[in-house]
């Protein structure tokens, strides 16, 4: 049974309903909003469409003002449907979790990446696998399954091919046109390498869908390379005295980086010189700098030695300094992270404590599923950006759901959508294992009314935190 009854929204005709019978009524209409959040439509379609037809009877019985026995029972019987659903549902999403989501990302690749006879066959094996499990036989769902996931892995290979292996081999192609082998072989090699990883990862591991689509991105920037360098390396072959005025071009930019550091760089050294220069002058003003930051730290803890003395108060407001400080070097970012994310998608929020909350109002994760939508990639690499303009923070990926379903259930699916994303994450941003970290809350953190639809959307999100840095003991020495 529900576990939570609520006023669902949108009711209808609760005008032509008795005081006695609006109660049964709100409750019958909350279990089937609860079995339509979880997907009962696609996982326990009978019972859901048991519950929705007597529901629908006993309305216009109520609204014709007719037989309130026979209303009183439709009621009691689509609510208990309604709540048949909800547990069939759920358990479907538990017991069958890869036909699920393997299911899920084949209908996010679209309809113009799939091919139309093997998405037809595996919907209807996939129907076959419900039927056999919403009538209570898991064995022949469990011999059903194995058929609908053979399908189901060869229609959604073909449509990753075409999103993810199609975009780098027409760049590949392309840029072969333009003789990349002979101008750009470096870049090439690493395009059709991307290609080949790509498609050894739709044969062989067709759940990494992340790191298909990293993959696939990073290949086909290799090949768009490719095809600047060897469209800059046919230009020179037709008309040499280009050369010149592209080495000018590049001389000017250099000299404006120059200036910008105070050198005066030398046009008679080759380009290699001129880095050099640049990178020593780079590198003393890191290491000028990382001296300052030394020197004020010895300092700080010089007093905080000469202050360990007077503990409480005086310790209680360097840390409130502390925070403050934090907070103001953060307010000073997120004006930079603004401009990242459009407010709709992305809210931006700042704690007490200094931590960088970003809200991914807009990675809309699939009811009882934890494969990320295509579309949602673009909001995640902002959110790399967003990291890199807070280095040395720890990052931690928090999923929360809504109160549709059991604790259990909502627990263990925030826990796989954290990791989802954590797994993303990590592609991009390789070596930081150590700090990055995943945790799922459940339904134990709303943010917003459970008891509305609006509620209940806000209260499913991934939150990224940026966690700022824990204060060093005031007795810590140098050498530590």
């Amino acid at each position: 049974m529900s576990k939570r009854p609520y006023i669902a929204a949108a009711l209808s005709l609760l005008m032509f309903s008795t005081p006695l019978q609006a109660a049964p009524i709100d409750d019958a209409k909350a279990a089937i909003t609860e079995a339509e959040a979880l997907r009962a439509a696609e996982f326990a379609p009978q019972h859901f469409i048991s519950a929705t037809t007597k529901l629908s009877e006993a309305e216009k019985l109520i609204a014709g003002h007719q037989d309130g026995a026979t209303s009183m029972r439709l009621i009691s019987e689509a609510k208990h449907e309604a709540n048949k659903a909800v547990q069939m549902a759920e358990k479907f999403t538990r017991d069958f979790p890869e036909l699920v989501e393997t299911r899920d990302r084949l209908n996010m690749a679209g309809d113009e990446y799939i091919r139309g006879d093997l998405g037809e066959r595996s919907q209807r094996e996939f129907k076959r696998v419900v039927e056999a499990a919403e009538s209570g036989s898991i064995s022949k769902a469990r011999r059903e399954e194995k058929i609908a996931l053979l399908t189901l892995h060869a229609a959604h290979s073909v449509a990753a091919r075409e999103q993810f292996v199609r975009p780098i081999s027409k760049k590949v192609a392309e840029a072969r046109k333009h003789k990349a082998r002979n101008y750009a072989p470096a870049a090439l090699k690493k395009a059709t390498t991307a290609q080949s990883r790509v498609e050894w990862l739709i044969k062989n591991r067709p759940s990494a869908q992340s790191e298909a689509y990293s993959t696939s991105q990073e290949g086909k920037a290799h090949a768009l390379h490719a095809i600047r360098v060897s469209q800059l390396g046919r230009k020179f072959d037709r008309n040499p005295a280009t050369v010149e005025s592209w080495i000018d071009a590049s001389d000017a930019r250099m000299a404006i980086l120059a200036e910008s550091l105070g050198l005066q760089l030398d046009r008679s050294q080759d380009p290699e010189a001129q880095l050099a220069q640049l990178k020593q002058a780079i590198d003393d003003m890191k290491a000028e700098h990382t001296a300052q930051i030394a020197d004020a730290d010895k300092q700080v803890r010089e007093l905080g030695e000469k202050l360990a003395k007077y503990e409480g108060e005086l310790s209680d407001m360097a840390e409130v300094r502390r925070k403050l400080q934090l907070k103001r070097e953060a307010e000073a970012k997120i004006k930079r992270l603004t401009k990242l994310f459009d407010p709709e998608a992305v809210e931006i929020l700042l704690t007490p404590d200094a931590d960088v909350i970003l809200r991914m109002k807009k990675l809309n994760f699939l009811s009882g599923s934890a494969v990320i939508p295509p579309e949602a990639y673009a909001l995640l690499d902002n959110a790399i950006k967003s990291i890199d303009i807070f280095p040395g923070r720890n990052i931690r990926v928090e999923g929360h759901t809504d109160f549709m379903g059991t604790n259990e259930y909502n627990q263990q699916l925030s826990e796989r959508r954290a990791n989802a994303v954590q797994e993303y994450l990590l592609l991009q941003m390789p070596g930081s294992e150590a700090r990055l970290s995943a945790i799922g809350h459940g339904e134990e953190k709303p943010i917003a009314n459970n008891e509305t639809a609006a509620g209940r959307t806000k209260n499913r999100r991934i939150d990224i935190i940026l966690i700022a840095p824990l204060a060093l003991p005031v007795h810590q020495t140098s050498a530590e």
